[in-house]
């Protein structure tokens, strides 16, 4: 299992920065987004979309987060995204038990911000992006 600073990930996604140097991904170029996805972190959801909770990848740390990333060494497909939007989180979901403490149910769960059922039993553990527009760059 990974360990995944949540803050950080949080930060990347919202501000749309590297998730390797902290610094913009947007290429001020073109105005797309670079973003390394590997099968485990990425959900498609039409021809040119998909949720992800990875955070994108600037072009110059693309070399780098290949050479120092296990799960990308074994699969990883590099696309330019168009725009993103928030779609949700990854989270565990939970049920009250005897004495109301929390008994977990279920775990990396995507919940979606419209799934308001689900959110007094939810804790978060990573913000979920749609990506809109994406065209696939390498492998």
């Amino acid at each position: 299992m990974r360990k995944l600073n949540t803050r950080r990930q949080w930060r990347c996604m919202n501000k749309l920065l590297c998730q390797v140097c902290g610094g913009p991904a947007v290429d001020p170029e073109s105005p797309l987004i670079p973003w390394l996805l590997t099968k485990t972190v990425f959900e498609r959801t039409g021809l040119d979309s998909g949720r992800t909770n990875a955070p994108p990848t600037c072009w110059n740390c693309v070399p780098t987060a290949l050479e120092q990333c296990p799960m990308l060494r074994d699969d990883f497909t590099l696309y330019t995204v168009r725009s993103v939007e928030t779609a949700g989180v990854l989270a565990n979901l939970y049920r009250p038990g005897i004495f109301r403490e929390p008994i977990p149910t279920a775990h990396n769960v995507f919940v979606p911000w419209d799934a308001s059922r689900y959110h007094p039993r939810t804790l978060a553990v990573a913000k979920v992006l749609e990506l809109h527009g994406m065209k696939h760059v390498g492998p």
